[in-house]
């Protein structure tokens, strides 16, 4: 079927349209591994905005060009504010981008499938419980290095982890920010299905298009069964405190004071910080 919609131009993010009814949207950093700038965040709430209100869209992939599916937030591109107070406001600003952003995808019409081709950072990793269906290769790897940074758990993370990791696992990732391999993440059930890199793409494409070719009112009930209202709206309020609580992290004296030692620490090994 022929689109009835114009698919956005954006900068951060490369989206890919299927007639069968699937939308593919790759992060498109891959000289930053993905690293999601502010743009980034506003682009993917334009793509769940688009989602939202567009009916022959079925099915959505999400992926990553290059080595990586995303290596988190770039704090490499955090600006310079000539008041404390235009700082806050610009963080708050961000803040309330990614905690609507967390909102469309938790109430997602159409099942999602994450397609995770390489490393998988911060929000880019919490963001993966929220999907249907998480593909991985292999060698992916999935990190939430929260704490180090004196921030706090997001994307629902301190709902999901625990509940499909287990606590010790959840609080090893989110606590410790433990490095976990796809092959645990696949053993654990975060992972549903684990492929060779070379048969990501296909794959995804394949069970997206046959996703979309059958009953959307059975998909529909059946999402909704299995994903029911309470738990959504559990998951709303829990995107809200964590939203709350991770404003005030990102203000606090000793969040400033860890960025800047990580920044040290990385700027002497000629890399740049991501989350």
């Amino acid at each position: 079927m022929s689109p009835s919609f114009t698919l956005p131009q954006l900068t951060t993010l490369k989206l890919e349209w299927h007639n069968e009814g699937v939308l593919v949207m790759a992060f498109n950093r891959p000289k930053r591994m993905n690293s999601m700038v502010p743009e980034s965040y506003a682009e993917w709430k334009q793509v769940m905005e688009l989602v939202h209100a567009t009916p022959d869209i079925r099915v959505l992939v999400i992926t990553g060009n290059g080595r990586a599916y995303s290596a988190g937030q770039d704090l490499s591109s955090a600006r310079s504010f000539a008041t404390v107070k235009e700082e806050q406001e610009d963080i708050f600003r961000r803040n309330e981008v990614t905690r609507n952003l967390t909102k469309l995808i938790i109430a997602s019409p159409i099942p999602i499938i994450a397609a995770v081709n390489g490393p998988a950072i911060g929000y880019g990793c919490t963001t993966l419980a929220l999907c249907d269906l998480v593909i991985s290769v292999e060698s992916a790897v999935f990190r939430t290095p929260f704490a180090e940074l004196a921030f706090c758990a997001e994307g629902c993370s301190s709902v999901t982890f625990p509940r499909m990791l287990g606590s010790s696992v959840a609080n090893d990732m989110i606590l410790f920010g433990r490095t976990v391999g796809a092959k645990e993440m696949h053993e654990r059930g975060f992972v549903g299905r684990l492929v060779k890199p070379e048969e990501l793409g296909l794959l995804a494409l394949t069970l997206a298009k046959e996703l979309a070719g059958r009953s959307q009112e059975a998909i529909k009930v059946s999402r909704s069964l299995v994903r029911s209202a309470q738990f959504v709206d559990e998951l709303v309020r829990v995107n809200d405190k964590e939203m709350d609580e991770l404003y005030k992290r990102m203000i606090s004296e000793d969040a400033k004071q860890a960025i800047a030692k990580l920044f040290a620490q990385l700027q002497a090994k000629g890399t740049k910080p991501k989350i």
